[in-house]
């Protein structure tokens, strides 16, 4: 990784002296657990593991038409445009606790460098592998442990780690971080360049063995009544969320906090994905 005192992250925020909100340790409902995860990828990812819904409704899922709306078309998500403004620069004493973090971020990603790690350790997996965004596995562990009271990150503890695919030898790339707290986005990271964004308009449908699908891509004009035609769960906003690239040798070109790394490609060496968004990696 490069040194962060050299170039923390590229996708900035706002310079903060203190916690944008304080630390809620609340429980976890499964469908904000879902918006972490599925609000993870740009364009609306798949599946995932859930013990919140009955699997009574799958032939219902199963039978249910999805009716084509302007979902097909680029989407615009505020929070990401936010990420494409320059670094604002950083006093010593605040690059000097960035780059702390950072070491602390890398250590907590590399316990787990595969994906065959992340399933022993009871990561539940987040869809599949996504071009540019990898493939998210989610520790209900660190769920409510990766903030501080003040809202300052604590980088021991991701609530996502994330691999280069999706078979027993992938290997860690990056991490997510999400607050499930709401309200405005958290401190996070030391100084302004770690930008949080939120997805829009997620709707979620849950099938057979409680698997959970997205049918229409976030950050569209899909409504409630659409999501409940075809027997979704519709949220309007999910919760904060912020990437960091802190494994040696996937370090994103765009800056260590940028939302995606455009080296991560399918294992054909494209960013061809398929109708949902997925592609093989490695």
């Amino acid at each position: 990784m490069p040194d962060p005192m050299d170039r923390p992250a590229r996708d900035g925020g706002r310079e903060q002296t203190g916690g944008r909100t304080a630390r809620g340790w609340v429980t976890v409902g499964m469908v904000a657990l879902v918006a972490v995860v599925v609000g993870a990828f740009a364009l609306g990812r798949a599946t995932s593991s859930s013990t919140s819904k009955p699997a009574a409704a799958s032939a219902e899922l199963s039978r249910a038409s999805v009716t084509t709306t302007s979902t097909t078309a680029p989407g615009v998500n505020v929070d990401e445009l936010l990420e494409n403004v320059p670094d604002q620069p950083l006093s010593p004493a605040t690059r000097a606790k960035l780059a702390s973090q950072l070491v602390a971020a890398r250590a907590a990603a590399l316990q787990y460098p595969t994906v065959a790690s992340a399933r022993a350790a009871g990561m539940i997996q987040a869809g599949g592998f996504a071009p540019l965004l990898g493939a998210h596995f989610i520790s209900y562990t660190n769920l409510n442990r990766e903030l501080l009271p003040d809202g300052s990150i604590d980088p021991r503890y991701p609530a996502g780690f994330i691999y280069d695919g999706i078979d027993p030898t992938s290997k860690i790339v990056g991490l997510m971080f999400v607050s499930i707290k709401g309200g405005a986005a958290p401190a996070g990271f030391a100084g302004p360049n770690d930008h949080w964004h939120r997805h829009s308009n997620l709707c979620i449908q849950y099938g057979a063995n409680n698997k959970i699908s997205v049918p229409f891509a976030p950050d569209r004009d899909v409504t409630k009544a659409q999501c409940d035609a075809v027997h979704g769960d519709f949220m309007p906003k999910t919760v904060w969320m912020v990437h960091a690239w802190v494994v040696p040798g996937w370090e994103s070109p765009k800056g260590v906090f940028s939302h995606e790394d455009p080296d991560l490609l399918c294992a054909d060496g494209t960013s061809k994905a398929n109708a949902v968004g997925f592609c093989k990696g490695t």
